[in-house]
């Protein structure tokens, strides 16, 4: 606890002191004249500790195990962890076409590793990258199955499952294998059946290998580009599929899919969806749901992490940021979260600062409810509470509603109030969050609220209640 009263201390301390660069909020007052986005924290349903559901990242790491440093992880309190050595050397490579390339790619992945399990996190092995389709490949590369022919793809398994358990990564849950990466547009213009079929004999494989009551390594898929939802008949014929040959004894242990086509990447609606309809093909939910990328380029800005870092929290599972950078820049900068600097040193952006905070939040986690676009993230303790505000690129009057007051305040009639600004700075470094008001909040039935002009759609908030 001192730790945490220590750290917030400072923040506040340098909230205070610091210039708003965007301008300050209007009057609270005049705010609450116009309609707006309200979201609410229940501060009587506070439990817990912090999951950090959101704080997973794909590739980032570099094949020296000290870029970026690991102190950033640190800092980000980073806990998944994806990567299977994808360009890390020139295309084609991988096993597909290259035993000593994919040596070289393994080897990389074993780095990355090393660091997440460090951290005392999650790592996800990317076979698909190991194999070679790593997204910079044509039609021409060898898939699994061609002719079919699945010897070579047998061969592979057998590789993987050897260099897993000989490079010490056979940790029951916290080491998870990915058969493929984003089938339903990365498998060479091949029929879905031969992917299918490339997943069954993965599962059975890795199954064998690594099972529940002993070692047990999850099998993660099938990571697709598209969410599932009921016009997705990529998904429906997966599902058949597997129903067909082999039914759970062959469906992932970690469902997973991307959350990056469109503006509506909500982990909420995708995962309620595939709850619903998993039983429908005699399949279950296996050990759980997890996001392995989210957020498209134009969600990589402020307001929407902490709008995603909200809705991971609603949906209580796993979720890992997508890179949008290729070659060296796909393994370094943590998925951009940082900025590489011309002497090689690095700079944070203003999505790290969004991290950073949250990582931060040590106290419970708080029952929220959301508003149109607004969303929150929250934890209180005894005499303070603080809510990460995101929102789906919202600019507006934002509400933000404090109930069950005295569950943490006791009889106080009135609250200290601070709004915080996390700046984008149009994607250039930021090197920390900004005060953009102090307040005094009234107490009034039991409830305090915050208002505050949400003046672009790029920025992301905080707002923070103390004694």
């Amino acid at each position: 606890m001192q730790l945490q009263a220590t750290f917030w201390a400072a923040v506040l301390a340098a909230l205070a002191t610091t210039p708003l660069a965007f301008g300050a909020p209007t009057d609270s007052a005049e705010l609450a004249k116009r309609a707006g986005d309200t979201t609410t924290i229940s501060l009587d349903q506070c439990s817990g500790t912090p999951q950090l559901y959101a704080q997973g990242i794909l590739y980032g790491l570099g094949v020296d195990p000290n870029t970026p440093p690991q102190s950033y992880l640190d800092d980000l309190k980073i806990n998944y962890e994806a990567a299977g050595g994808a360009q890390v050397s020139p295309s084609p490579g991988g096993y597909a076409v290259n035993m000593n390339d994919y040596n070289y790619r393994f080897s990389t992945a074993v780095t990355a590793f090393k660091r997440i399990r460090a951290r005392n996190g999650v790592f996800a092995l990317k076979m698909a990258d190991l194999w070679g389709a790593d997204e910079t490949t044509g039609n021409n590369f060898p898939f699994p199955g061609d002719n079919g022919d699945w010897t070579k793809w047998s061969a592979f398994l057998q590789q993987v499952i050897n260099d897993v358990k000989s490079n010490g990564m056979a940790n029951s849950y916290t080491t998870q294998l990915e058969c493929w990466n984003e089938p339903d547009i990365n498998f060479g213009g091949r029929p879905q059946a031969q992917f299918n079929e490339a997943f069954v004999r993965c599962a059975k494989a890795l199954r064998a290998a690594f099972p529940q009551g002993g070692t047990f390594l999850p099998v993660n898929g099938p990571a697709t580009a598209s969410r599932p939802d009921p016009s997705n008949g990529w998904w429906q014929s997966f599902a058949s599929y597997l129903q067909n040959n082999g039914g759970t004894a062959v469906q992932p242990d970690v469902w997973t899919w991307h959350l990056e086509e469109n503006n509506n990447n909500d982990p909420v609606y995708s995962s309620q969806y595939l709850k619903s309809w998993l039983p429908g093909y005699g399949l279950n939910n296996g050990i759980g749901y997890q996001i392995s990328e989210y957020s498209i380029r134009s969600q990589q800005v402020p307001s929407w992490q902490a709008w995603f870092k909200a809705r991971f929290q609603r949906v209580g599972f796993n979720g890992l940021r997508g890179n949008w950078a290729s070659g060296s820049q796909l393994n370094d900068l943590m998925a951009q979260l940082l900025i590489k600097n011309s002497d090689g040193s690095y700079s944070t952006t203003g999505d790290y600062q969004v991290w950073k905070y949250y990582a931060n939040m040590n106290n419970s986690p708080c029952g929220t409810t959301a508003g149109n676009s607004v969303d929150a993230y929250a934890t209180a303790g005894n005499g303070n509470a603080t809510a990460l505000i995101g929102s789906q690129g919202y600019t507006g009057t934002v509400n933000v509603v404090f109930n069950a007051i005295s569950s943490k305040f006791g009889t106080a009639k009135s609250l200290k109030g601070t709004i915080i600004r996390f700046p984008y700075n149009n994607g250039g470094a930021v090197t920390g969050w900004q005060t953009a008001q102090t307040l005094t909040v009234p107490v009034n039935s039991n409830s305090a609220t915050v208002t505050f002009n949400a003046d672009n759609q790029y920025d992301g908030w905080a707002v923070r209640l103390t004694q």
